[in-house]
């Protein structure tokens, strides 16, 4: 059968019953951010302007209030964004992080299937994560994007979203980077300034959310048939529960998940559809072949831990409640602020989190900078490692990350285009900032996504990551390696290759598997 990409991806969606956008949080802002602005033309758009940051490296300074500019909504596919969301990509060689304008972070994670480990969905008080909540018991500073008259910096960097916040008393300065390398972990580090002329007594929360949202593409094909491949995938996550320990020394939390089955009248309708699948193949879709894989699978069932710790002084207070610490307040002023945390870790459904808290006092012109590491673990990494690792040069991890990303990559430079070199620079951080680790086929890979991976759920097709890693091939050969044998690895026992791979290692059941030119 002859079809393209194009005509692919359009028949899909055409095929799912995508249901409603998520419901979006706009509250209003005005900016003001002091940083070194380039010059030169092509230095600036009606979202903000290009920057040099203080490492000498090219950085966005996000200026539009796109809770009332017009022009900030724009055209996006169900899901993950609303309309007026714009996302800026954090990461490293192993996970990558979704930072929003809105001021929150998700994080891909994408060993045992694709995914993300704290999605938003505010209906479900859950609110992504990297947020930071302060109040000296009167006033309240949040780190999500917070209402008109307080100023609010957003600054996307390489490796990095910085959130800048000015109240009346006090002032935030976060930094969530993802430490160049391989570690699956991002820190969060927050400065707290007295602005004030008297001692405060400040108290700081800071916010992951764990609900689950797996690119299932077993939910894209569901979607046909009742309820929409969103509301899917949300149910599916809500299917797993969260168990909450503390760590030695109040360290942090961790959080473990355990699957809880799925509902059997889904599990009844997907088979049925299935077996539909098998005797008559739809135009895009067939069953899933019989002869796959034994680890083979459509989503992931066993996701791993995800910890948050305090790294530079133990934890006050600890919680695994975020419905209740948002309550009636929600995101902009969370009930739980008026009191300390209850240190209840028994929340298990929705609305489950891991919140920290800390207390301090600062003089008047005071500051204080709280370290903070999130990350997940998998074969390979152990806990009381990372944490060792981190703790011991938290407080030079940014800057050391920074100056990686300066050394690494292509350089191209010419005096009559000087955005040039900007370009150059930027496009390397987001190529390799892209890059995954996949266990099935035990490689890195750059996966393809946009609506391929966010919306439909699939890597493919096989002939996209081979282009997207020949830049590789000059600056950084071993990464380039990987993605050949990740390819190789593809190769069925026919000596065929797959359109695209869907959940862990499972090939994707579409009738056009046979494109003519992957095996070239």
């Amino acid at each position: 059968m002859a079809l393209n990409r194009r005509e692919f991806v359009a028949r899909g969606l055409t095929a799912a019953a995508f249901g409603p956008i998520l419901p979006s949080i706009e509250p209003r802002v005005q900016s003001a951010y002091s940083g070194r602005s380039t010059t030169e033309s092509n230095s600036g758009s009606h979202f903000g302007n290009w920057i040099e940051d203080e490492f000498g490296l090219p950085a966005f300074r996000y200026t539009c209030d796109q809770s009332t500019d017009r022009r900030a909504a724009t055209r996006v596919n169900p899901g993950l964004l609303t309309s007026s969301e714009h996302i800026h990509q954090v990461g490293n060689d192993r996970v990558v992080a979704l930072a929003s304008n809105y001021g929150h972070v998700r994080v891909r994670q994408d060993e045992g299937a694709p995914k993300l480990l704290n999605t938003f969905a505010p209906e479900h008080a859950c609110f992504g994560g990297g947020i930071g909540f302060l109040t000296d018991g009167v006033v309240i500073l949040t780190t999500f994007y917070p209402g008109s008259g307080r100023q609010f910096e957003r600054l996307f960097g390489m490796g990095y979203f910085r959130k800048k916040v000015v109240g009346e008393s006090a002032s935030i300065d976060q930094i969530i980077f993802a430490p160049f390398g391989n570690d699956p972990v991002l820190l969060s580090q927050s400065t707290i300034a007295n602005l004030g002329s008297k001692p405060a007594n400040f108290r700081w929360v800071e916010y992951w959310n764990c609900e689950l949202y797996q690119f299932s593409f077993r939910s894209f094909m569901e979607a046909s048939a009742g309820k929409g491949m969103i509301e899917l995938r949300h149910d599916f996550g809500a299917r797993f529960a969260h168990h909450f320990r503390g760590l030695e020394n109040r360290s942090g939390l961790l959080e473990e998940k355990e699957f809880l089955g799925r509902e059997e009248s889904e599990q009844r309708r997907f088979e049925s559809e299935m077996a539909g699948l098998e005797k008559n193949p739809s135009p895009i879709l067939t069953a899933p072949s019989k002869d796959l894989p034994r680890s083979a699978a459509f989503d992931d069932l066993n996701p791993p831990a995800t910890f948050l710790v305090s790294l530079d002084a133990p934890a006050d207070r600890m919680s695994s409640n975020g419905k209740a610490f948002f309550g009636a307040g929600g995101v902009m002023r969370p009930s739980g602020l008026e009191r300390e945390l209850d240190g209840d870790l028994g929340q298990s459904g929705r609305g489950s989190a891991l919140l920290l808290e800390r207390t301090f006092s600062l003089g008047p012109g005071e500051s204080r900078t709280l370290s903070f590491l999130y990350g997940y673990l998998i074969s390979g990494f152990d806990l009381e490692s990372l944490i060792t690792s981190y703790r011991g040069h938290s407080s030079q991890a940014f800057q050391q990350s920074c100056r990686e990303w300066k050394q690494r990559g292509l350089r191209f430079t010419t005096p009559e285009e000087p955005w040039v070199e900007r370009e150059v620079a930027w496009n390397h951080y987001y190529l390799r900032s892209a890059l995954t680790y996949d266990d099935f086929f035990h490689q890195h890979i750059l996966s393809q996504g946009s609506i391929y991976q966010y919306v439909m759920g699939f890597q493919g097709a096989a002939r996209d990551p081979l282009q997207h890693a020949l830049p590789f091939i000059f600056s950084d050969p071993d990464l380039a390696k990987e993605i050949l044998r990740y390819t190789f690895k593809e190769v069925r026992a026919d000596g065929s290759i797959p359109y695209g791979i869907v959940g862990h290692g499972m090939p994707m059941p579409i009738t056009f598997d046979n494109s003519s030119d992957m095996p070239l």
